[in-house]
Formats: C-alpha cells, structure tokens, sequence
C-alpha cells in the first residue's frame, strides 16, 4: 500500500491552477496510484478496475502539464489564466471522483482475514486504522478543495475589485485549510497503510 499512500498523497497536491506542475506532480501521482492499485488487487481484485482510469487521468495530467508550458511560452498571461482554470477544473473533478470511488472500495472493508463480499472483490483486514475516522477525514479534504476551486475561479473572472478581494482572502483561508485537512487524511491514510502492511505480514507467516 505504500505506493497508494504516495500517490494519493501527491494527488491531492493543488500547488497553483496556473503552474504547470502542479499538473505534472498529479500525473506521478496518478502513475503511483496505478503501481499501488496492482500491489493492492492480490488481496482485493475490484480495484483492479480503476487502473486504466489512473493511467488515463496520469496521461491527462501529462497533457496538461504541456499545455500550459506552451501557453506560458506561447501565449500571454491573460490566456494562460483561463487554461489554467479549464485544466484545474477538470483535472480537480476527476481526481476527486477516482478518489472518491478508490475510498469507497476501502471503506467497504470489514473484520476479518479475507472476505469475498462481491464476486472479484476480496477485503483484507483487520487494519489497525479507523477506516471510518479515514473516510471522514477525506470527506472534509474533499469539501474545502471544491470551495478553495471556486474561490479562486471567481477571483480570477470576476473583475470587480470588492469581490476580487473578497475572493481571494477565501480563496487564501481555504487553501489553509485545505494544508490541515491534508495533513489530518495522509495521517489517517497512513495509519491505514501501516495496518495494511502488518495484516500482510502476519498474513504471510500463516
């Protein structure tokens, strides 16, 4: 699971929705997610669905990072904004929804060694994390992203001064925000990567 941690990790990075980067560190993270999905589906076969969506999103990702090279070099500042808007909207959009479907298979674990709840789909527990504590702390991750998404889109196209202003101070707070409900899901994540790693262990020696 340490390949999923990492990956998740750099996924929920929103650096700059203008800066190239930040599209070019979701796209390795999206690669590690791939690596962390095969690693996971020896004991949980359902996530092995999920693979082509991180490899096509990690290729976006990949598209996107070009993109707003060229236009950097290409186009002026005015431009680049927009395609900076378009790409983190859709980049930010399909990352919550792999995110959101990835949580969902983790959360659908229970208690026990291995268990067969659907057909393909086997849990591997117990972890020694919360999972439920994990899936809440997503949750508010989740919910100040899109706010701190649309903050900064309105401080950028609205072209009053007051509501520029306003914008971007919340746009500013949530993105604070957003560092500490971060810091609180890579905790709790790790926690779950930690009992993951030792279920595998005990596991093993069975």
């Amino acid at each position: 699971m340490n390949f999923l941690f990492v990956g998740f990790a750099l996924i929920i990075v929103n650096i700059h929705l203008s800066m190239w980067v930040t599209y070019a560190v979701k796209a390795l993270g999206f690669v590690l997610a791939a690596v962390g999905i095969a690693e996971y589906s020896i004991h949980d076969k359902g996530v092995k669905a999920f693979a082509p969506n991180a490899v096509a999103t990690a290729i976006m990702n990949g598209v996107f990072t070009a993109a707003l090279i060229y236009a950097s070099i290409k186009l002026g500042a005015k431009y680049v904004n927009y395609i900076g808007i378009v790409c983190g909207v859709v980049s930010t959009g399909l990352s919550l929804d792999f995110q959101r479907r990835m949580m969902e298979s983790i959360m659908r674990s229970g208690v026990g060694k291995v268990v067969e709840d659907q057909p393909s789909h086997k849990s591997l527990l117990p972890f020694v994390a919360d999972i439920n504590r994990l899936g809440k702390a997503w949750k508010r991750l989740t919910g100040a992203v899109m706010l701190n998404i649309i903050f900064d889109i309105v401080n950028r196209l609205i072209g009053l001064e007051i509501v520029q202003t306003a914008a971007g101070v919340l746009a500013a707070a949530s993105k604070i925000v957003c560092i500490v409900f971060a810091i609180a899901f890579l905790f709790r994540f790790n926690e779950l990567r930690v009992g993951y790693e030792r279920t595998m262990d005990k596991l093993d020696n069975t």
